[in-house]
This record gives C-alpha cells, sequence and structure tokens, in this order.
C-alpha cells in the first residue's frame, strides 16, 4: 500500500495495512498543504506589532516579528524536505513529530505574544490580540485536523498563555474572558477531532476500495491468466484430438487399402499360379517348341515371377504375408545387411552404420527385416541423385514411440537418415500407400515403403519418418524389445529331397479355382499319383466318405465358399486318423504360423508342389495327422 502519488505495491512488495496507510497519507496531505497557509503566521504577528507598535515595547514587537518568521521558514524548509524525498510508510512518525514541534513551535509563540502585549486597560489591543488569536486557531481546526497532535500543539500552546493572563488580572470580567477563551478552545479541539474523525473515514473507505480495486484487479488477471491457460489447454487438445483423428482417419484408409490389396493378391496368386504351373509343365516338354517359342515360355515364366514378387510385397504390405518370426537381434540384421547395402547404394553415397554396443532383441522374420532396411536404404539413395550420406543407426530407448496412441515402453529403434531432397507434407502422408511415387515412370513400383510399413505393422512396431523439403528424410522403425534370453539362433535348413515319391498314392486335391486345380492335377497324375478332384470341403467330405480305397494326402485350399481347408482337416482327420494334411494358401487373413511342410504358399510351380508332396508322403510321421490347423477369418465364408 502506498499514498499520494506514490506507486501502488506490486504483486511482490510487502502489504501495508489500512491503518498505516491511512496515517501516512494524513501526514502527507498536512506537508501538501500550500506553503501561504503557514505564512499567515508571521504576516498576522506583523499586522499585530504595526497596530500596537506606539503602544507596546517596539523592541519585543519586533524580536517576537522575527520569532515567527523563523519558525515558519524551519517549518517550511522541513516541508520541501519531505515533499522532495516523500519517505516510505514506515518512516511517517518521525515526520509527524517535526511537523507537531514546528506547529507547537508557532502556537507557543501566539500565547507568548498574547501574554506579553495583552493590555487590560486598553480594549483594542485586547480585542485585537483575541481576534487573531481566535482566528488562528479557528482556521488550525481546519488545516491541522489532519493530525490531532499537532492542532493540540498549536491551539493549547495559543490559547493558554492568553487564558490565564487574563484570569491572573482578577476581575470578573477577565476570569470570564479567560474562561470563554478555555472554552473556546476546547470547542475547538472537538470541531477539529470531527474534522480529524471524517477525514481518517474518508482516507480509510478510499483506501479499503484501492485495496479492493487492486484484489479484484489481481483476481482479474488470474482469471485471465486461468482463461488463457484454459484456452491454450483447449487448443492443445483440440490439436490432438485433430492429429489422433487423422492418424485413425489414416489408419483406417491403409487399412482399406490393405484389405484391397490382400483380396487382389489372393487373386492374383491363383492367376500366378496357374500361369507357372502350365509354363513349367510345358518347359518339361521344351524338345518339342521352336527357339522362339521356348524363349517366349521363358518370358512367360520370369513376368509370372516378377508378378509373385509385387504379389508378395502386397501381402505385406496387407500384413496378411506368412512371417516365420522368432526373435533375434536387430544389430545382427543389420551387420548382414551391411555388406549388401555397400554394392548396393553406390559410390557417390556415404555409408555411416552405428549401432548400439549390446545386443537389440526384437520378434521378427529375419528375412522380412532385412527387407525393412533394404528399402529404407534404397528408397534414401533414389532421395541423393546427387550423393550424399546415408546414416543407419540402431538403439535402444525406454520411451514411447511418438504416437499418442502407442502405450510407454522399452522400444529398439532403427533409423535410416539421408541428406536427400527430402519430402513435402502431402508426400509424407502418401508415401506408405501402395502404388504411390514420386519417381518416373519404370524406376520404381510404389511399393518398397508399403513393404515397410507392412512389415513392421506386422512385427508389433511402428514407422514414422522427419522430413522437410531440401533437408533431408530421418525414417524411424519403433520395435518392441524382448528379453535378449530369447535371442534363437538361426534354423537349420530342411534336408533336399533326394528322390520323390511316386505312385501309387492317392491325393484328393480340393481347390475352388479351376485353373489352378488343373494344375495341380496334371502335375500329380504326371508324378504317378492317383488325384480325387474337389471343388470345396463340402464336397471333399462327401467323396471321402464314399471312397473304399486309402487316402494318402490331402492337398486343400484355406479358403473355400464351402468349408474350408482348416475345417476339412478337422474333420476328415476325425474319419481317417493319421491322414496327412497339406494346405495352400494365397495369403492367410491372419498371420499363418510356420507349417513347415504342412503349408504351401501360393503362387507355387509344379516342382514346388511335388517337392511338398514328396516330404509329407515320405516323412515318417505314423501317429496323428500331419496337419496345420490355420485360424482364418474367412475361412469358411465366401472368397472377395
Amino acid at each position: 500500500m502506498s499514498s499520494g502519488n506514490q506507486p501502488p505495491a506490486s504483486a511482490d512488495e510487502p502489504e501495508v495495512s489500512t491503518a498505516a496507510a491511512v496515517y501516512a497519507e494524513r501526514v502527507l496531505t498536512l506537508y501538501r498543504q500550500n506553503v501561504w497557509i503557514m505564512a499567515v503566521n508571521p504576516l498576522n504577528t506583523a499586522i499585530v506589532a504595526g497596530v500596537l507598535w506606539n503602544a507596546a515595547n517596539r523592541r519585543l514587537l519586533a524580536g517576537w516579528v522575527a520569532a515567527m518568521v523563523a519558525v515558519t521558514i524551519a517549518r517550511v524548509i522541513v516541508r520541501n524536505r519531505y515533499l522532495h524525498r516523500l519517505p516510505p510508510v514506515e518512516a511517517t512518525s518521525l515526520w509527524a513529530r517535526r511537523f507537531v514541534a514546528g506547529a507547537t513551535a508557532a502556537g507557543m509563540l501566539w500565547g507568548l505574544g498574547g501574554a506579553l502585549f495583552y493590555d487590560p486597560q486598553a480594549p483594542g489591543p485586547q480585542l485585537l490580540i483575541v481576534f487573531v488569536i481566535g482566528g488562528m486557531v479557528a482556521g488550525a481546526s481546519g488545516t491541522m485536523a489532519l493530525h490531532l497532535p499537532a492542532f493540540l500543539g498549536f491551539a493549547a500552546s495559543a490559547v493558554l498563555p492568553l487564558a490565564l493572563r487574563m484570569l491572573a488580572d482578577g476581575d470578573r470580567l477577565h476570569i470570564a474572558m479567560g474562561l470563554l477563551a478555555i472554552v473556546y478552545g476546547i470547542a475547538m479541539a472537538l470541531v477539529a477531532a470531527n474534522n480529524h474523525r471524517a477525514v481518517t473515514e474518508a482516507f480509510r473507505l478510499r483506501f479499503e476500495n484501492h485495496d479492493l480495486l487492486r484484489r479484484l484487479s489481481r483476481a482479474q488477471i488470474s482469471l485471465a491468466d486461468a482463461n488463457r491457460t484454459l484456452e491454450q489447454r483447449v487448443t492443445e487438445r483440440g490439436m490432438a484430438l485433430e492429429r489422433q483423428t487423422e492418424a485413425l482417419r489414416e489408419a483406417q484408409r491403409m487399412e482399406s487399402v490393405g484389405l484391397l490389396a490382400g483380396g487382389m493378391a489372393h487373386d492374383f496368386n491363383n492367376l500366378l499360379t496357374a500361369v507357372l504351373g502350365n509354363v513349367e509343365l510345358l518347359l518339361v516338354d521344351a524338345a518339342k517348341f521352336a527357339q522362339e517359342d521356348r524363349i517366349a515360355l521363358e518370358e512367360i515364366r520370369r513376368a509370372a515371377n516378377r508378378g509373385a514378387t509385387l504379389v508378395s510385397q502386397l501381402l505385406t504390405f496387407s500384413r496378411r504375408q506368412v512371417m516365420e518370426q522368432r526373435v533375434l537381434d536387430l544389430n545382427a540384421v543389420v551387420s548382414e545387411a551391411r555388406g549388401l547395402l555397400d554394392r548396393l547404394i553406390g559410390e557417390h553415397v556415404e555409408l555411416e552404420v552405428t549401432m548400439h554396443p549390446g545386443p537389440l532383441p526384437v520378434k521378427g522374420d529375419p528375412t522380412q527385416l532385412q527387407q525393412v532396411i533394404i528399402n529404407l536404404a534404397t528408397n534414401a539413395r533414389d532421395a541423393m541423385p546427387e550423393g550424399g550420406k546415408l546414416t543407419i543407426q540402431t538403439e535402444l530407448v525406454d520411451r514411447p514411440a511418438p504416437d499418442a496412441s502407442t502405450p510407454s515402453s522399452e522400444y529398439v529403434v532403427l533409423s535410416v537418415r539421408d541428406t536427400g531432397v527430402g519430402m513435402d507434407a502431402e508426400t509424407k502422408r502418401m508415401i506408405f500407400h501402395p502404388f504411390f511415387t514420386t519417381k518416373e515412370v519404370g524406376r520404381g513400383t510404389g511399393l518398397g515403403l508399403a513393404t515397410v510399413y507392412g512389415i513392421v505393422e506386422q512385427s508389433g512396431g511402428h514407422v514414422f519418418v522427419d522430413s522437410e523439403r531440401g533437408r533431408g528424410s530421418c525414417f524411424r522403425v519403433f520395435l518392441p524389445s524382448v528379453s535378449a534370453a530369447q535371442i534363437e539362433s538361426p534354423a537349420p535348413a530342411p534336408p533336399a529331397v533326394s528322390q520323390r515319391a511316386q505312385g501309387p498314392a492317392t491325393i484328393l486335391l480340393v481347390e475352388d479355382e479351376k485353373s489352378v486345380r488343373a494344375v495341380a492335377a496334371r502335375t500329380l497324375e504326371g508324378a504317378g499319383f492317383t488325384v480325387i478332384e474337389a471343388e470345396n470341403g463340402e464336397q471333399a467330405l462327401e467323396l471321402a466318405r464314399h471312397h473304399r480305397g486309402s487316402i494318402d494326402l490331402v492337398v486343400s485350399d484355406v479358403v473355400m465358399a464351402k468349408l474350408g481347408g482348416p475345417g476339412l482337416a478337422t474333420r476328415i482327420a476325425g474319419d481317417r486318423p493319421g491322414i496327412r494334411i497339406l494346405l495352400v494358401s494365397g495369403y492367410s487373413g491372419k498371420q499363418m504360423p510356420s507349417a513347415g511342410d504342412a503349408f504351401l504358399q501360393k503362387p507355387f510351380t509344379p516342382t514346388d508342389l511335388l517337392d511338398k508332396v514328396s516330404r509329407l508322403l515320405t516323412s515318417q510321421t505314423t501317429s496323428g495327422a500331419s496337419t496345420a490347423v490355420v485360424s482364418d477369418s474367412r475361412q469358411d465364408s465366401t472368397r472377395t
């Protein structure tokens, strides 16, 4: 709290009580009064001295006037110092005592003059002195009411000597006049007290209002801060919700594209199986064809194999590719890919590989994860046509992936950073979509980053990209970390089939795609097997129940309109214990577990089919069925 023209206390300054502030303001107002109010004292003494000059002692009159002038000058000096310094509230008492001293000194001079120059025998000087002293006291009841000690010091010093002088004369008139002077002084003291209370109350209300306004201002500031904080939080949460909504929409778009890609891949696998099967069967009798025809057949096979690679990438993106997941060290995968990368990216790109000092255990398919590294490195190389630096880094982080929907956990991070051309926001939004590419026609299929996305998501991880136009790109792959104790050694390769099994085994072939069934039947019959054909699981089950002879093997598609392969395997195994099952699929609705020789991925060639069949028929398994019963979300539904 401050007084007068002093600035209000800030929020960091100590609070001052209202009483102290009112006291300081009263004293300040005393000192702020016009200097002419003090000058009235020497002016009036000079007038009185002039009137009494011939009736009283002139030397006493001159000394009296000089003393009043000196006291007034001293009071003015103190006043000016106070106003110049504007001392703090805690110093107010000192300056109040100085003002009281000055006022008392002036009152004493009036009292002394009244006692010395009062003449009981001369009515004129009596009236003059009584009138002047009474007027000065009356004026002081207003000007000095701000501080009662100052008024009382002045009034008592001025009135009492004159009243005592009157009482000293002893006659009835002067005793009455002395008593009247005392009553007058008391009355003026009461008037000054009333004025003092009024002024003090006004100041108190003023400071209480100031305090209330200050508190209101603080409340308004606090409310404004709270509103700004609330608005900021609402804005941040709105932006976070917008990002999450956009991420959800993007995930839904990717899921829709994945479903479409998976359905397309399934149908293409059937077509490619028919193409590859017929081409290989024709090439068996290649001697019957002219050189040009054999070349054409080889071109067809190469084109079909390239198509199979593209379909495999589509299946990876849609997370319908069969993955042989196991716990492995990501550093080992990067090391294996290092030699290939040196030849892949070319001499115009500087390659730097920085790996975490310890093992980085993750769960995934080593071939697929190596494909992630190669695809990201190839993408980075293409973004630096004029050369640059490619940095591959692995690290272990104990923080969530940069996605609000990702739970906090320990992640293994693979970073691939380049100094290339970078990407704008729209390109970043589309890069993981299949067939999207910024390369010129003929230089890319648009499936490289889509494959990366599918492999990472199918491995339980997340992939993010930071990029700006002209400032390069950084792809970060977050994979959940697992226990290092679970790291597995690479599984040994299955032994090669030295001799294929041939007839007279009987095989139940179940395939709803006519062209694929025809190729498979022709392949198996050509190897000497007896083939029973069925176009769906229900028909196969009916044929098996009416077949009197043995059935050594069932080769069945996984997804069919009527009773898919897994359902057929379960039911036919109940009728014919020990029967072997080979499941064939263009994709699996969910991740297909590793099933060894009991599963054959489309597209396949006649050689692939005969190898699988031979492994199953020559195996030593005699107890139970060699099957892979696969959970498929559409195993008994119509294929899309």
